[in-house]
């Protein structure tokens, strides 16, 4: 397994600057973040030139980091069909880079599900756009994965097992982040079991409290064993990344970049060991 840094820590930072720095801290690839969130703007988006993924291309090569994946979080299963088929174009045009930057994986995720909303209907419009999307990415010949998320339409293991039956498995894989099982209280351990054979990334974060009152502190500070994770992984043949997606700053954790990327790396590194 190698270790992988999400480019959001670094949103305000151009390429060669957050390149850079991830590459002189030991990682071996970099994840970037194709998602606008509240506190960061995306690395790549859907108006992202020629020029700029050439520019990817060469930084990759200069620093020797390979492209993880590429996270195109973004809502798709709004019951307003314009929007909705906007963010698909969205996430096809992030595959479209992927492809021309040699990334493997692009991942996705459903979108908030609000106290008015009933899961099963946003569930059913959430299949149709994955449907879409896995059969534009099987034909660029890039992995779909999804992400379920805290607090989302799709956020649990078991939701895999209804798509699968719904879609097959074939083109449908998982980004593996336990955080967002952990904010859940949900079984770490069962959803090893039942997502093992279609991971194909896992996100490095931990998570404490319970949603929704909870946090995504630095690594070791939470509740997740990832000692056990990574025991499990190795059982399953997992020689994928494990990428360092680092949010706690957002929850009031405060260290310098140079801190997050050393003690994060190390944290990681000691897994591995």
């Amino acid at each position: 397994m190698k270790i992988s840094f999400n480019s959001v820590t670094f949103y305000q930072d151009k390429y060669e600057v957050f390149f850079k720095k991830i590459s002189e801290s030991s990682y071996d690839a970099i994840e970037l973040n194709a998602e606008t969130l509240p506190w960061a703007t995306p690395h790549v988006d859907d108006q992202t030139s020629n020029e700029d993924l050439e520019k990817i291309i060469n930084l990759s090569n200069k620093y020797n980091l390979d492209i993880s994946s590429i996270g195109a979080h973004i809502d798709i299963s709004q019951k307003n069909d314009e929007d909705r088929k906007s963010n698909i174009k969205y996430i096809k045009k992030c595959i479209d880079h992927s492809q021309k930057i040699k990334c493997p994986i692009v991942h996705i995720f459903s979108g908030e599900l609000k106290k008015s909303e009933k899961k099963e209907e946003k569930l059913e419009i959430f299949y149709d756009s994955v449907k879409e999307i896995s059969e534009y990415g099987f034909e660029k010949e890039i992995k779909i994965a999804l992400e379920p998320i805290v607090g989302h339409v799709f956020h649990t293991y078991h939701d895999f097992e209804n798509i699968w039956h719904k879609l097959g498995e074939d083109n449908i894989w998982v980004n593996y982040d336990p955080s967002h099982y952990e904010a859940q209280k949900l079984d770490i351990k069962d959803s090893l079991n039942i997502l093992g054979k279609k991971i194909i990334n896992v996100h490095m974060k931990d998570a404490m409290g319970k949603f929704p009152y909870f946090q995504f502190p630095p690594l070791g500070k939470g509740n997740i064993n990832f000692e056990f994770i990574i025991k499990e992984l190795e059982k399953l043949n997992y020689n994928g990344f494990l990428s360092i997606e680092y949010e706690a700053q957002v929850f009031g954790w405060e260290f310098s970049e140079e801190e997050i990327l050393k003690n994060n790396y190390q944290f990681v590194k000691n897994l591995l060991n």
